[in-house]
Formats: C-alpha cells, sequence, structure tokens
C-alpha cells in the first residue's frame, strides 16, 4: 500500500478523515463500501460496522481498526480523535454530503478544516501493480469485444451486440461493467449514445467503447467498425478520427503539456473540416476511476509524467450522417508511451467475422 504523510500539512490540520471510497481503498485496501478511514501522525485507522472486521482484517492488516456497532461511528470518531489530541480534523471536502458535514459540527468538538486535492495528486503516477491490473481489464476488455464481434450476424440490434459484450467481459473475469456504448448508423452522431433496439444495417459504421473495473481498476477503449462497403464519406470521417488518434499517440511523452497533445489533435481534424464535429475532450486518466486525472482538453494545465495512465480518443460525429472513435489507454513511459490496448485500429468489415 502507498504510504501518506501529515507531515506536509500539519499547518493546516492534525488528522485527515477520508471519505472517498476510491482513495480509501488505495491509502488501505479495503474494497468496502462503509466505514471510515482516519489518517493520524501514527498512522492509518479503518472505523467500521462489525460485517466489516474481518475484511478489514485481510484486506488492510497494517490499519488499526476499530468497530462502530456498539457506539456508533461518530462517537467513535470523537474517541479516536479524543485519544490522538487531534483539535484540528481535515476531512475531503468533495466526497462528505452535506448531511454528514452537519453531523460532524454538531457531533464532533474538533475543528473541521475542508482539504482539496491532498489524496488525489498520490494517485497521479501508477505503480507497476497497478499498471498490471489495468492492463489486465483492458485484455479482458478487448476479448470480449473479439468474441462478440465472432457472435455478430446481420440483423443483429446494439442491444444484442452489447450483452454479447456484457456477457462474455464476465466470463472472461470482470468484476463489473463500467460503461457500454454502441451504436450504429446515424446513432453513430452520438459520442455517449446508450445501446438501443435499432437493427444494425449494412453501408454503416458501428462504434463500441467499452470499459470493464477489474480489482478495482478500469479499462477503455473505443473501436469503429463498418459492415460492408461504406460511403466515401463514412470512410473519410474514420480515416480522419483514424489518423487525429495516432497524431494524439504520437505526442504522448513525460513533460508535454495535456493541453497542447488536445489542441494538436483539434487543428488537425478542424483543417479537414471536422472542428465543430468532435465535441469532447481527447482524453482523460484511468485508474480506480474511469476519469480521473489528468484531463487532455484544451483548459487543462496539467504535464504528462512517466507513470500517468491515460485516454487518447478523437472523435468526429455527423448529426444524420454517423460518426466514429478510435481510442486506446496508454501508460506514459520515460521516453513516450506504451499501449495497454492491442486491438487493430483499422476499419474493418464485422460482416465477414463470423
Amino acid at each position: 500500500m502507498p504510504t501518506f504523510s501529515l507531515k506536509p500539512y500539519q499547518a493546516q490540520f492534525d488528522a485527515l478523515l477520508v471519505s472517498d471510497n476510491n482513495h480509501k481503498r488505495y491509502l488501505s485496501g479495503f474494497t468496502g463500501s462503509g466505514g471510515h478511514l482516519l489518517l493520524t501522525q501514527t498512522g492509518a485507522e479503518l472505523l467500521v460496522a462489525g460485517k466489516y472486521w474481518h475484511q478489514v482484517a485481510e484486506q488492510s492488516p497494517h490499519c488499526y481498526r476499530e468497530c462502530t456497532d456498539d457506539a456508533g461511528w461518530l462517537p467513535t470518531l470523537q474517541q479516536r480523535l479524543d485519544f490522538h489530541g487531534v483539535e484540528r480534523l481535515g476531512f475531503e471536502s468533495h466526497a462528505l454530503s452535506y448531511q454528514d458535514f452537519e453531523l460532524l459540527q454538531q457531533g464532533l468538538s474538533q475543528q473541521l478544516v475542508p482539504t482539496s486535492d491532498v489524496i488525489a495528486p498520490l494517485r497521479r503516477c501508477k505503480s507497476k501493480q497497478e499498471i498490471r491490473l489495468i492492463a489486465k481489464a483492458c485484455e479482458i476488455t478487448e476479448a470480449a469485444i473479439e468474441l462478440a464481434l465472432d457472435d455478430f450476424h446481420l440483423g443483429m440490434s446494439e442491444h444484442q451486440l452489447a450483452a454479447h459484450l456484457e456477457f462474455h467481459a464476465r466470463m472472461l473475469g470482470a468484476d463489473s461493467i463500467d460503461f457500454l456504448i454502441v451504436v450504429s448508423g446515424e446513432r453513430g452522431a452520438l459520442p455517449h449514445g446508450r445501446p438501443s433496439e435499432r437493427i444494425i444495417g449494412e453501408g454503416e459504421l458501428v462504434t463500441i467503447d467499452f470499459g470493464v473495473v477489474y480489482q478495482g481498476y478500469h479499462s477503455d477503449v473505443t473501436r469503429t467498425f463498418c459492415i460492408g462497403a461504406i460511403s466515401s464519406q463514412l470512410h473519410d470521417l474514420f480515416t480522419a478520427v483514424h489518423n487525429a488518434q495516432r497524431l494524439g499517440v504520437e505526442m504522448l511523452r513525460p513533460g508535454i503539456r495535456a493541453a497542447a497533445v488536445d489542441e494538436a489533435v483539434r487543428h488537425y481534424l478542424t483543417q479537414l473540416g471536422y472542428g465543430e464535429a468532435f465535441c469532447h475532450g481527447l482524453g482523460h486518466g484511468v485508474g480506480l476511476q474511469g476519469h480521473e486525472y489528468p484531463l487532455l482538453t484544451a483548459s487543462s494545465n496539467a504535464r504528462l509524467e512517466a507513470g500517468m495512465v491515460l485516454t487518447i480518443e478523437p472523435g468526429v460525429y455527423l448529426q444524420g450522417v454517423g460518426g466514429a472513435r478510435v481510442e486506446d489507454t496508454l501508460v506514459i513511459t520515460e521516453n513516450g508511451c506504451e499501449s495497454l490496448t492491442k486491438l487493430p485500429r483499422k476499419l474493418r468489415d464485422i460482416s465477414k467475422i463470423s
């Protein structure tokens, strides 16, 4: 587990209450949805209900554990704060509900100090183990896509293709499905379109954007396929997206501004007449969340660092025509990047697979 020190923040608070489930898992290994993680000058403590008692012992042996069943979580927290002599308690302002904040105000004698971006910066660069887990999630996702394409036949609906994708991902070991987008034909112009009962037809593009969760870590991959011969308009659209994605990937390296990558890809598509049809950011970080730091947008102030895992996913969406997106999940290396997703990026005719 990563280590966390309160020393840089000792002028602000004496202890930190961690309520964000992803942060709790990152720092403690505990995967339960309940409980509170308390970081003090002497270590980490998990305050949990009895139903999590043995789970904490198994997953978080380095953490002190305290059961909240008898006294309740708030009095238990007060006892632990008093034990450590805490006068100022930091809390994660983004993760604590207003109701819980009021409970803390009314139930604790300590001064409450709102915090932001205390734990998140630790998660920006992934460890080798985290990268292995993300790579495994990507492997499951791509294998599921290939198996679902083998199942595909003309007359299948978006919803049916999505069902095959989810089934195969589960059978391959995915803990859960993060998201699943399957859009075809004119619906390809919906960047986040959900699978519908629309029948996938010949002469169309089909976009699959799929992400799963494996041992807490996410994957994200998008591929656009064709069904038989397509129009020159659709072919040109896909080619523009394919080349734009390659441009973005080739720019990735430590030290480059995330905004610069977005700007270059956006400029390329604008020169081809697709600028307004690229209506979202170029990419985002991937880890314990499907979307996390860094964001690759024109307004981002992030600079890429070795160990960051992120996506490059340009898309073009034309109302009444269709759309295309190509996306990979990549890790920034010392000299450039390595793709964790391996599916062919070229346009494939899936009507000829089965």
